[in-house]
């Protein structure tokens, strides 16, 4: 149990610095370092390191709120601390291996294998950005060319060890042929306007509120690199879906997840008509305006869009065609 929420570290002979033993929260393994900051949109971690969503643009308030829910737990808390909520690649380092010994899917394996080799690199990253900001709190506002050298001595680790985690991550290219993965670039685009979508709502039967507002986003899980970030569904019961090339990826967590083929999934849209939506939806869902189902997973989603919806569904009957 970690009780000082500092310690004392030599970081090189004759300097010693006040290190955090606070989670430090960055995009390392997410995007690269050089690369354009998407129009200032942040990257939300969503507790476990290598998994979380990029912010987008939206006039929601409940989407803000979601958002801020998830970046209010990223705030240094004494407590969280003390009682280990906090992120920590050691323990999810722990779980991923007691996963990979017991997967049999070989894409689960795969995924799975290079989430323990990320993690790896992850927690060694993690330590030197604490060690980081360390020095720089020891340079304060003051001028010292030897923290400088130094502080630029770690930078300098950092960035060798992005190179090193682009060699472990699974990359999403690498799982499908160029003609699906082109194919699935053109859905992830199309998914775009579907999660820009105002409101969306998730149908579920054992909720005392059956219609259950959701939230889409495009994301990451387990630190699988894409030349587009992943699309990712939710449902009102904690599930994420994430839309892989060949799969659709249904986790429960970041080790505990199921891989269903694409090719024997039916996705099918339907624009609700004026008199279906004035007496049972209307009263809960106000301007709902279409429906999407996925009868194999038993899934149900309303959207207050048509357009957008139509568009995603072309897109993904073509990705599928091509399995």
């Amino acid at each position: 149990m970690t009780i000082f929420p500092y310690k004392r570290v030599k970081v090189t002979e004759g300097l010693y610095i006040k290190q955090s033993n606070h989670f430090y929260y960055t995009d390392f393994g997410v995007r690269d370092s050089g690369e354009q900051r998407y129009t200032g949109r942040r990257y939300v971690n969503t507790g476990v390191p290598g998994t979380g969503f990029i912010e987008r643009e939206s006039e929601s308030h409940s989407y803000h709120q979601f958002v801020r829910g998830y970046l209010n737990r990223q705030k240094p808390s004494y407590w969280r601390m003390l009682f280990g909520l906090e992120p920590s690649y050691s323990k999810e380092l722990e779980r991923a291996r007691v996963a990979l010994a017991a997967a049999d899917h070989p894409l689960k394996r795969q995924i799975l294998d290079c989430y323990v080799n990320a993690l790896t690199i992850g927690r060694t990253e993690e330590r030197l950005e604490r060690v980081v900001r360390g020095i720089k709190d020891k340079i304060g506002h003051r001028s010292n060319k030897f923290l400088v050298s130094v502080l630029s001595h770690y930078k300098g680790k950092i960035s060798q060890l992005e190179h090193d985690m682009q060699s472990v991550e699974l990359h999403l290219k690498d799982t499908c042929t160029p003609e699906q993965y082109e194919a699935y670039q053109e859905m992830v685009e199309a998914f775009t306007g579907v999660a820009a979508c105002r409101r969306i709502w998730h149908l579920n039967e054992d909720a005392k509120e059956k219609y259950v507002q959701v939230y889409f986003d495009l994301g990451i899980f387990d630190f699988m690199r894409s030349q587009s970030f992943i699309p990712v569904l939710r449902d009102s019961k904690g599930v994420h879906y994430y839309f892989l090339p060949t799969h659709i990826l249904v986790a429960r967590s970041t080790v505990d997840f199921d891989l269903v083929p694409i090719k024997g999934l039916t996705v099918v849209c339907q624009e609700l008509a004026i008199e279906e939506t004035v007496e049972v939806i209307s009263s809960r869902l106000g301007d709902a305006a279409s429906m999407v189902r996925i009868p194999e997973m038993d899934l149900t989603w309303y959207f207050n869009h048509v357009r957008p919806v139509m568009h995603f569904i072309g897109a993904y009957d073509h990705l599928r065609e091509l399995q």
